[in-house]
């Protein structure tokens, strides 16, 4: 035994899936922010 009880290790596995959750909405946020930059930039570049 390694003195943790069954509620801590719920509590670790509620910030595993909070911590990916909030990696997946950082991913999409700043992939979407760069991409529309980008295509900001292209569309500027061409004029």
């Amino acid at each position: 035994m390694n003195g943790e009880g069954p509620e801590t290790g719920k509590a670790k596995e509620r910030w595993k899936v909070k911590g990916v959750a909030l990696r997946v909405l950082f991913y999409v946020f700043f992939g979407y922010a760069f991409l529309y930059v980008i295509g900001t930039l292209g569309a500027q570049a061409q004029k």
